[in-house]
């Protein structure tokens, strides 16, 4: 299973695209928001977006797709089922049920698909973050994978790669330059795709060069001698026998642009650690007995208060309660 994430602008556009005759689209489920149309679906999304009206990249879009293996053997209804429940559970998964969403069904591929809309304005008026958003995606999926008994994504890629067969260009090859230039732009776009994968979450080149060396990929780094030590000034990837400067890649891989993402990395890894260390706080002992005794004073607070008893006259004449 595989969700890709992507944030946006317009509401407008994503519902027109979600509902496009020739996907054949299906709204398979909602929460928040009209499903009879494009035009109501955006409006009802660009209402709640107004209550955060800074927030211009308020749309959350994912793609939710499966292998084409989870589709043998079930009926155009069982595999709508199966994909309403999937995002069901990736609404939940992900934390986004108390925002607006829905889910549209596409079937214009060979495999398995629907689109899941999403409001980063929340119905409080509260931003959803969107930090490390793809990595947490990938890890909920992976956890679907599991609980559902769906085909895993990453072995399903693995082994459409080596079944896949040469490319265009490799088979139309005729010399043998050209089967080096082809194979040479086939090992290029491999690395670039894995590296879209890995160097968005690495904080150094050693961290990425752990990350890829289970993919068959090395880091090489050309460095200048300087007086608090070696600078990093180019990167070379090698994949296969084939190497690859960074802006080769593509321009985010360059060792600069690389630098520049892994110091961004690392400025949020501590916003996350002591969020996660705030959390685990509020739950500790001291806390929850702090928690408990506030709500019982404030429930004593709140109590009715009940009028005194009268008084009655005792048998020697007095009164008593």
């Amino acid at each position: 299973m595989i969700g890709k994430v992507k944030i946006g602008k317009s509401f407008a556009g994503i519902c027109r695209y979600v509902f496009q005759e020739d996907k054949q689209a299906r709204v398979l489920d909602a929460d928040g928001v009209r499903t009879d149309s494009a035009a109501h679906m955006a409006q009802d999304f660009q209402f709640q977006q107004q209550l955060r009206p800074r927030l211009g990249n308020a749309v959350l879009h994912v793609a939710l797709a499966l292998p084409a293996d989870d589709a043998a053997g079930r009926s155009p209804e069982q595999l709508s089922a199966l994909l309403q429940e999937v995002g069901r559970a990736y609404v939940r998964e992900m934390k986004l049920e108390h925002t607006q969403w829905a889910l549209v069904q596409h079937v214009d591929k060979a495999h398995p698909h629907a689109h899941l809309v999403v409001n980063r304005v929340d119905n409080d008026g509260q931003a959803i973050a969107d930090s490390f958003i793809g990595q947490h995606s990938r890890q909920v999926c992976q956890r679907l994978e599991q609980h559902f008994g769906l085909t895993v994504a990453e072995q399903q890629g693995r082994a459409q790669a080596r079944e896949v067969g040469p490319t265009h260009r490799q088979a139309a090859a005729t010399t043998p330059k050209q089967t080096r230039t082809a194979d040479w732009q086939r090992t290029r776009h491999e690395v670039a795709n894995v590296l879209k994968h890995t160097a968005p979450y690495a904080g150094s080149f050693e961290e990425l060069q752990a990350k890829l060396t289970r993919h068959g990929v090395t880091v090489q780094l050309s460095t200048h001698q300087k007086k608090q030590g070696p600078a990093v000034y180019g990167v070379v990837f090698e994949k296969d026998g084939y190497r690859f400067k960074g802006s080769e890649v593509a321009k985010q891989y360059s060792a600069g642009n690389l630098q520049q993402a892994f110091a961004h990395y690392q400025a949020q890894a501590p916003q996350l650690t002591q969020v996660a260390e705030q959390a685990a706080q509020g739950y500790s002992a001291e806390a929850l007995a702090r928690l408990f005794a506030d709500q019982a004073r404030e429930a004593a607070r709140q109590a009715p208060q009940l009028p005194p008893r009268p008084q009655l006259p005792s048998r020697d004449g007095g009164w008593e309660r």
